[in-house]
């Protein structure tokens, strides 16, 4: 991204750092919270051209802050007496150092300081997990690791990328630098170790063979800057993870953008695998087991291959972040990229976005391909088998669609977007024992669709 610094004016900067103070008072006065400017702090070191904006910027909240407290004395809720409260605000050193705590500390509404993590309500051993979970940060993104021993972190091979060093934050908000270590194994995961340090890597992480279906989600949340425990699942669909190493478990445990590379566990607290991705509803998850065959593989004589697949990974990921703004009629030299890099890339989570981007564009042939590569890897994944249905749902196949139907409604049957593509593909097909078993499970899961379901099955069959 590129910014227009003729157009960045101080007077602009002056006022917007005005106004987002004002914006942040309720939410500090309602909820605890305030806004953190360790960025914009951070760049008076670097290029002289941006240091305008950023003190006018700077000193617009801190005229905000003053007129704000002059007016109100308590908002910022520091353990004064108000009578002390009222003579800080006259002496300009004192102000200056409450400005910048109010910048980089929230309180609640005692005047403490926030507890890092709220109240654990579930298990001990759950909870537990918290202490491991750190944030990475790269160039690209913010991410979630947890780690295995005190200088070695595990999260995802998308995550890392192919950059040299990122940055890694612990629940206690210490933050260290971090590099990756090159293996083969085929998975979506990587170690990364602190900077300076050389880790054990003959050791085996204890596993259990219980496979449970209440799973939740531990891992690094943005909105709070620090580890969550999500909403647990309902269901979990296992895979063969000796035949299918880049098959991944699917569940309806809660995960959120940003939370790749956290720690999945059951009920009792035992790691059972890592969050690959997760949109709210439903998340995938590389299988913990996956983890000690990284350590066995992990060689520095892997470093060439190993960096040159994370780059395509890196320049899949991005060209179709960029794509998806492309409503029609890619240009050929994009649909050259995204094709040649996300091969490259063998990546499941990135055919199936790449499949899912050709079917935005009717192109039907490509996302056929990709997302039959994706099924491949993992035959029994919900997110591949619901796109590949849309694809073919699309295209006006509905002899390739209906396989993929009864798979995906064996897996999660209570999905209305595969049951509604069920009722049109059986009456498409005119095949009516599809049509009463996809009418039987909207009786269980979606019973208000069954008289618009019913009265098309009618119809479709009444010749």
């Amino acid at each position: 991204m590129q910014i227009n610094w003729a157009e960045f004016s101080l007077d602009m900067s002056f006022l917007v750092g005005m106004l987002i103070v004002v914006a942040a008072l309720p939410m500090m006065l309602a909820n605890g919270f305030v806004m953190g400017v360790s960025s914009i702090l951070g760049g008076l070191l670097g290029k002289a051209e941006t240091k305008n904006w950023r003190l006018a910027f700077i000193a617009g909240s801190f005229l905000a802050i003053m007129c704000a407290s002059l007016k109100l004395g308590s908002v910022l809720k520091v353990v004064v007496i108000k009578a002390q409260l009222k003579r800080t605000f006259t002496k300009p050193l004192p102000l200056f150092l409450l400005w910048l705590f109010g910048m980089y500390f929230p309180f609640d509404h005692t005047g403490a300081a926030m507890a890092a993590n709220p109240v654990c309500k579930v298990e001990a051993k759950v909870c537990a997990w918290t202490d491991k979970i750190v944030g990475v940060k790269t160039p690209n993104m913010v991410a979630s690791g947890f780690q295995i021993s005190p200088d070695l972190i595990v999260t995802n091979r998308h995550v890392a990328e192919d950059h040299l060093r990122v940055l890694v934050r612990n629940a206690e908000g210490k933050v260290q630098s971090a590099v990756s270590l090159p293996h083969d194994f085929p998975a979506d995961l990587v170690l990364l170790r602190m900077e300076d340090s050389q880790p054990d890597l003959k050791f085996k992480i204890e596993l259990t063979q219980q496979k449970s279906e209440k799973l939740y989600v531990v891992a690094f949340d943005q909105g709070r800057n620090g580890p969550r425990i999500y909403t647990p699942g309902a269901f979990a669909h296992y895979p063969d993870t000796a035949t299918l190493p880049q098959a991944r478990i699917h569940t309806d445990a809660r995960a959120l953008p940003g939370n790749s590379g956290g720690a999945v566990v059951d009920e009792h607290g035992r790691l059972l695998g890592v969050l690959a991705s997760g949109d709210g509803k439903l998340s995938e998850v590389i299988p913990a087991e996956h983890i000690n065959a990284v350590m066995r593989q992990t060689d520095n004589k892997h470093q060439a291959d190993f960096l040159k697949q994370a780059k395509a990974l890196r320049i899949c990921a991005d060209t179709l972040y960029f794509a998806t703004q492309i409503p029609r009629d890619p240009p050929v030299p994009l649909v050259s990229k995204i094709n040649s890099n996300c091969k490259k890339a063998r990546n499941k989570q990135l055919y199936d976005q790449a499949g899912q981007l050709f079917g935005k564009w009717w192109m039907f042939d490509e996302s056929e391909k990709f997302l039959l590569r994706s099924q491949k890897l993992d035959p029994d994944s919900p997110n591949t088998l619901m796109s590949l249905a849309v694809t073919y749902h699309l295209n006006r196949t509905p002899e390739k669609e209906l396989p993929v139907l009864k798979r995906y409604l064996q897996i999660n049957p209570s999905n209305p977007q595969a049951l509604r593509l069920g009722i049109q593909t059986a009456g498409m097909l005119k095949d009516k024992e599809f049509a009463d078993e996809v009418l039987a499970l909207m009786r269980v899961h979606n019973p208000a669709a069954l008289p618009l379901a019913e009265s098309f099955v009618k119809e479709a069959f009444a010749d």
